[in-house]
């Protein structure tokens, strides 16, 4: 299948963010996206978690919840007095605002019905939907897909009952399947024709669901094979339709034929019941491929220019990372026109992640927990470079700014190492074999770069003057303050260092 042509960037995308006495955050606290896609770090209890609620809730198909008999479901418990007010602040990059309060929603509501229309939400519990929740029954994913996957995918009304008489008015799925259940209880009558009503919102249901499945199957194999998982193929997902049943007592009526299953294959092997079978990282892969489906399913026939938001909160935790690199290629190769949240609580997959993303359209933000015996505790949020090594001497600096000598050079000496393993990647060098290739230490390293011969724009004296510098100052500055009873080194060579560090990381960054 030809990947599909990705459109333009909306003129509209998601600047900030605040939360204010919402979950986690007491006081009011901004992430800045500016226009951009935001890679979020944050260790367990450090208000990761809030943010992915505030950003589901704000932005929820149809509305976001109610509030005015929630507050103690979203305020901070610890802020005194209890009971003040709390808010979400979207700010978008051409002014536009939406707010969701306490007391209620406000700002540009059709903006955020259409970027609702388009968003999709992902935790890991989510995506725990498509397999794990099951037990030892087949996989039925009819209540996911209407309640949640396609909720939002419009169908044609059929023009009966309580549906809209205009033949081409589009419902979503999800209101369609709420107008049918509101309708149960009507099955069993005969007045007025109303037998046959029920079953002729019934079929265009079906026609609708069908309609919308095809689009998911013509998208899935795609995705899979993208994400590196050839070996699972995935049957078209089918829908047989429902079919009233009219059963004489009323809370026994309803409709028969709610089952869409999920039927793979795996190396040429059917699996009925596939989440008894595959293993932790090919179950997420397989839940992750057929949200992501359903999302650029949905979005193919959604109106308007409103960012496409996609927030993935910790989805990869069931996947290795040798499998996680692939999922960053499917959100650059099919997400490119989407604004992109990315959460994780894996430090290494968060280096890991913003090492390989683009710089210019990815954002990077550290939240850590505060002090825990604060009144109320304040998440620490610090932006960062979406560089790693970079972002690594930037601490060093700051550090050393602030008088914490011994703290800037042990972090010079990760920068250092770190961009030592990118140069070692970048420029093809060979290394003896490791078990474990973090057991190279930063001599091997650094013996390995010594007899690199240098290309491109790097001149082969800068490039062996950078390396003689950088071993001089390993041995003298950079080990010693990485452990206990470290001599006391003057200031000024730790700044020498950190200036190292970034001569180096400029040369290995020169084609």
């Amino acid at each position: 299948m030809t990947v599909p042509v990705v459109a333009p960037l909306p003129t509209t995308r998601l600047a900030t963010l605040k939360l204010d006495n919402f979950r986690a955050f007491p006081q009011p606290e901004t992430f800045r996206l500016d226009g951009k896609n935001l890679l979020v770090y944050g260790e367990n209890g450090s208000g990761k978690s809030s943010l992915f609620a505030a950003l589901r809730a704000l932005f929820r198909h149809p509305t976001p919840p109610p509030t005015l008999n929630a507050k103690h479901a979203y305020e901070n418990i610890f802020k005194q007095p209890q009971g003040g007010p709390w808010s979400v602040e979207a700010v978008f990059t051409d002014g536009k605002t939406v707010t969701w309060a306490n007391t209620g929603l406000h700002g540009d509501k059709p903006l955020r019905d259409e970027i609702a229309l388009k968003s999709a939400m992902l935790d890991y519990r989510t995506l725990m939907e498509t397999n794990h929740l099951h037990g030892d029954e087949r996989v039925n994913l009819f209540e996911i897909i209407v309640n949640n996957l396609l909720a939002g995918y419009g169908i044609t009304s059929p023009g009966v009952g309580p549906f809209p008489k205009s033949g081409t008015a589009q419902v979503p799925i999800g209101d369609y399947w709420s107008k049918l259940q509101r309708a149960r209880e009507k099955i069993g009558r005969n007045q007025s024709g109303i037998r046959a009503t029920i079953l002729q919102a019934c079929q265009g249901f079906n026609a609708g669901m069908n309609t919308a499945l095809n689009a998911v199957n013509g998208l899935l194999p795609m995705l899979l094979n993208d994400l590196k998982q050839q070996d699972i193929q995935m049957k078209p997902l089918v829908f047989s339709g429902l079919v009233p049943n009219a059963a004489y007592w009323l809370e026994k009526r309803h409709y028969d034929g709610q089952a869409i299953w999920l039927d793979v294959t795996y190396r040429g092997e059917h699996l009925q019941h596939p989440h008894l079978f595959l293993n932790e990282a090919r179950l997420s892969a397989l839940g992750l491929a057929i949200y992501l489906a359903g999302r650029l399913a949905l979005v193919q026939q959604a109106p308007g220019d409103a960012p496409k938001l996609l927030v993935l909160d910790d989805v990869l935790i069931g996947i290795d990372h040798s499998n996680r690199l692939p999922v960053l290629n499917v959100l650059h190769k099919h997400f490119a026109d989407w604004q992109v949240v990315l959460l994780t609580h894996d430090r290494t997959w968060f280096d890991l992640a913003r090492e390989r993303l683009p710089k210019d359209d990815w954002a990077c933000c550290e939240v850590y927990e505060g002090d825990p015996a604060a009144t109320a505790p304040m998440p620490i949020v610090r932006s960062t470079m979406n560089k790693p090594a970079r972002a690594l001497l930037q601490k060093a600096d700051d550090l050393l700014k602030l008088g914490y000598v011994e703290a800037a050079a042990n972090y010079a000496r990760q920068a250092f190492e770190l961009g030592m393993r990118k140069a070692c990647e970048l420029k093809t060098i060979r290394l003896n074999y490791r078990e474990d290739p973090t057991d190279h230490q930063a001599q091997d390293l650094l013996n390995a770069l010594k007899g690199w011969h240098a290309t491109g724009g790097v001149k082969q004296a800068d490039w062996d003057a950078a390396i003689r510098h950088l071993e001089l100052l390993k041995n003298v500055v950079m080990n010693p303050y990485s452990h206990p009873s470290a001599p006391n080194i003057p200031k000024q060579e730790v700044a020498g260092a950190i200036a190292a560090v970034t001569v180096f990381l400029d040369l290995v960054a020169k084609k």
